[in-house]
């Protein structure tokens, strides 16, 4: 009889397959998003004329949040809540974060050929505010 793995087990196997494959296991897929993420803080540092160190916390951070949006563009789960509420107030809030987001789906687009929902760019938004304004201000 075939089962149905619940969501919250399906979620942890697949991030689980992700970091595997970032530490030991498929290489093409390990250089793949290595390559992926490289250029997405490269954009960052250009956007906003910073140099971005790539060994921070912050970019530690923003990497576990693209390990998880992998794991949603694979299983074809992105958040989607249409216009949410919470994705217009991040763009207002962080306008230049919100252009940049919208450049790094792009890129994600042509890289791993899913688009980005409006709510995965908002939330993208958001992470980008964030490496900016830790590595303006470190700590």
């Amino acid at each position: 009889a075939e089962r149905t793995l619940p969501a919250d087990e399906a979620v942890g196997l697949a991030l689980h397959l992700v970091n595997a494959g970032f530490a030991t296991g498929d290489l093409s897929y390990t250089y793949k998003m290595t390559g992926v993420i490289q250029q997405m803080v490269a954009v960052i540092g250009r956007a906003f004329s910073l140099d971005v160190d790539s060994a921070s916390v912050s970019i530690g951070r923003f990497i576990t949040h693209l390990r998880y949006l992998f794991v949603r563009i694979h299983q074809h789960r992105q958040l989607d809540e249409g216009q949410s509420a919470i994705g217009a107030a991040i763009r207002g809030a962080y306008p230049d974060a919100a252009r940049c987001a919208r450049r790094l789906a792009e890129l994600l687009e042509l890289r791993l050929g899913a688009p980005l929902t409006e709510d995965e760019v908002s939330y993208l938004a958001l992470h980008v505010a964030r490496v900016v304004a830790d590595t303006r201000e470190p700590s």
